[in-house]
């Protein structure tokens, strides 16, 4: 089993195992002699607190493996003999895997020499690439100590891609676009908006594909994006002002998508819900939104039938608020979302704060509807419920 990217320690090892009841995730995996668990991380710290016996460092590239790669990803193995065209090719990108590729895709996309490529290198403005560059923070390892003039070889080489893309082929650059505002992993190509034809859309992959700017996987039709490219993609919107505009399409087309509670869809929503979480938690969109209103109150009702109650909760309370904020608390809408957040407090075994706003719920609607009113009967049963629960 191998866990790739396990960059984020709070999902794996909790400082306070009490904090909500439920043990770390580290806690769940199989410990046995039938087989092996391995992660991948660019963290030192999370490397040692996952397994600190059995810590493997992945040292930089050097120039023969670096040329192997050069080798593997090239079309026209005839460019290497020029090797001193070579060797300051694997320089200028200094040695860095996802540069590499990403430069042989052009090279191979365009049919041009080494020469020619590094011409392009050279050709672009520095302030562009040290916008891109912005968030490539990783403990050292994409900073050029011997070189520091030289720019930022990942950065460089998205940029000298995404200006043909954005000529040649306009959807492929709206995907890409669209990709960088949602979770970088596991993105279901049923999530991107749909195109005038599916040739338009299979192509436009297929183009971000062959820049190496997306990775297919075969076996459940969805892509990953590598995290710079992610990165560089929100830097270059950042750039254009555009980044708060494609939040809002994001959202538009999540809250069209994401499917609703039934529990036959949940094979659907676990898959969409990392990308719900992403668009939702973005600083780009505000909470008055329809769209994000709608999306984080199915966000919600999905987590809550998962029995993930803790972060039902703060999405069923952030509509809530924004609900009271905008439709004023008599509203049907208003009164579901304290209903729902209360069930999350029952659920989770707060039942005087559950029994509280059931009594604001009951007393709204008996005012409203009146005491006779299904609705009215239905809070009465789940106030009963938490008046009279079991755990007492």
């Amino acid at each position: 089993m191998i866990f790739d990217n396990a960059d984020d320690i709070d999902m794996w090892v909790k400082k306070d195992r009490n904090e909500d009841g439920f043990p770390a995730l580290k806690d769940y995996l199989p410990r046995n002699s039938q087989g092996r668990i391995v992660f991948t991380t660019r963290s030192r710290k999370i490397a040692i607190d996952l397994t600190p016996q059995h810590v493997i460092e992945v040292s930089e590239m050097d120039k023969e493996m670096a040329e192997l790669l050069l080798r593997k990803s090239l079309i026209n193995q005839d460019l290497l003999n020029s090797r001193q065209d070579t060797l300051e090719l694997l320089q200028q990108l200094i040695f860095l895997p996802l540069a590499i590729v990403q430069a042989a895709a052009y090279i191979n996309k365009n049919g041009i020499t080494f020469s020619d490529y590094l011409s392009h290198l050279k050709d672009q403005e520095q302030e562009v690439i040290d916008l891109l560059s912005e968030d490539f923070e990783d403990e050292g390892r994409y900073q050029n100590a011997q070189n520091p003039e030289v720019k930022n070889p990942v950065a460089t080489t998205w940029l000298i891609s995404f200006k043909q893309i954005r000529q040649h082929d306009p959807l492929a650059a709206e995907y890409l676009s669209f990709m960088c505002c949602i979770d970088w992993r596991n993105i279901p190509q049923s999530l991107l908006p749909p195109a005038q034809s599916r040739k338009k859309e299979t192509d436009a992959i297929g183009t971000l594909n062959a820049y190496s700017f997306v990775i297919r996987r075969s076996a459940d039709k969805s892509l990953d994006l590598h995290r710079l490219v992610h990165l560089a993609t929100r830097n270059w919107l950042q750039k254009e002002d555009s980044l708060t505009q494609w939040t809002l399409k994001t959202v538009t087309r999540l809250d069209e998508v994401f499917p609703d509670d039934d529990y036959k869809n949940r094979s659907v929503w676990r898959t969409y819900l990392p990308h719900a979480r992403y668009v939702l938690n973005s600083i780009f969109i505000e909470d008055g939104v329809r769209e994000k209103s709608g999306l984080l109150w199915k966000f919600g009702m999905c987590l809550y039938h998962d029995g993930r109650y803790n972060e039902a909760e703060k999405s069923f309370f952030q509509v809530m608020e924004t609900f009271k904020r905008v439709l004023r608390e008599e509203h049907p809408s208003t009164l579901t979302s304290m209903a729902n957040l209360a069930s999350t407090y029952r659920n989770q075994g707060r039942w005087k704060e559950a029994e509280e706003l059931e009594m604001q719920v009951m007393g709204t609607i008996k005012r409203v509807l009146g005491e006779e009113h299904p609705s009215t009967l239905t809070s009465i049963g789940n106030l009963a419920s938490d008046v009279y629960n079991p755990a007492d």
